[in-house]
């Protein structure tokens, strides 16, 4: 007697009694001393749900994954835990990689700040191609072997993949996306407003016209005084020529840092303006 578990009937969960035949095997060289037999099209070895069951719990766990997909299956009397789903994914196979012609390549963390992977993308079908468990050239360049359908790359401003898609596929063109050419227009704006914010400051008040008066000067806050310090203390070690590492060894600071100090022209690029917060108190 097996007892699949099938989907929900008004509501209820549903299990079916199903009455197998049990085969014996005499030989006593092989593994496996029983075969229960299969009902095609409902049930599957070692399984505990009936086929049907089990396809459509795999859609919900492509579809919505673990825990949402646990919350989903229990409000469609199908209980089951998001671990399980998470095993259905696992035990799927592989979809063939499909003829890329235009291929999306960018990074991804698997743990952010540790561990780097790289993800390739069909930027036609905008769906996943594979993922790659680090973002080297050498990995890159190893993957684009023999695959010659690629006839453009789309990637972002790393090197690695430069170098990977050019030992590979030595003249295919390379691209950036969309998203990387409004990212890189977007910085490249930011940046000039910061180089002339001094010049996007609102007027300042009317001047005193008492000559002898006092005028007001501009509240510099912490903030501003310490990316000042940083910068006066990052950027003259790099304008004599000394290297990143070198600079993030002597100041401390992490080296994303101190590239933005070094390639700053001013400390003004580095200045954020934040807007004064609104209080109850603006309306009188």
């Amino acid at each position: 007697m097996r007892r699949p578990a099938d989907t929900a009937v008004g509501g209820q969960p549903t299990v079916i009694n199903l009455q197998v035949r049990r085969f014996l095997c005499d030989n006593s060289d092989c593994g496996k001393q029983t075969f229960a037999e299969q009902v095609e099209g409902l049930t599957f070895r070692y399984g505990r749900r009936t086929v049907h069951f089990q396809r459509a719990l795999e859609q919900v766990a492509l579809i919505l994954g673990g825990a949402a997909g646990e919350r989903l299956a229990t409000r469609l009397a199908m209980p089951v835990s998001g671990s399980t789903l998470l095993r259905l994914i696992g035990r799927l196979e592989l979809p063939a990689v499909p003829a890329v012609e235009v291929l999306g390549i960018d990074e991804f963390a698997f743990r952010r700040g540790r561990k780097f992977g790289t993800i390739l993308i069909d930027m036609r079908s905008r769906r996943p191609v594979d993922v790659l468990p680090d973002h080297t050239a050498d990995t890159f360049a190893a993957w684009l072997q023999n695959r010659d359908h690629v006839r453009t790359i789309c990637r972002d401003r790393g090197g690695s993949f430069a170098e990977g898609a050019q030992r590979a596929l030595p003249g295919v063109p390379q691209v950036a996306d969309r998203w990387h050419v409004l990212h890189n227009l977007a910085t490249a704006v930011e940046k000039a407003i910061r180089r002339h914010r001094p010049c996007l400051q609102p007027p300042g008040p009317l001047p005193d016209p008492d000559p002898g008066a006092e005028r007001e000067r501009p509240v510099v806050t912490r903030s501003e005084e310490n990316t000042q310090a940083r910068w006066q203390q990052i950027h003259p070690l790099y304008a004599r020529g000394m290297k990143i590492d070198t600079i993030s060894q002597i100041t401390g600071y992490d080296r994303t840092t101190v590239r933005r100090y070094a390639r700053a022209a001013s400390p003004e690029e580095l200045i954020r303006p934040r807007p004064r917060r609104r209080t109850n108190l603006d309306a009188h």
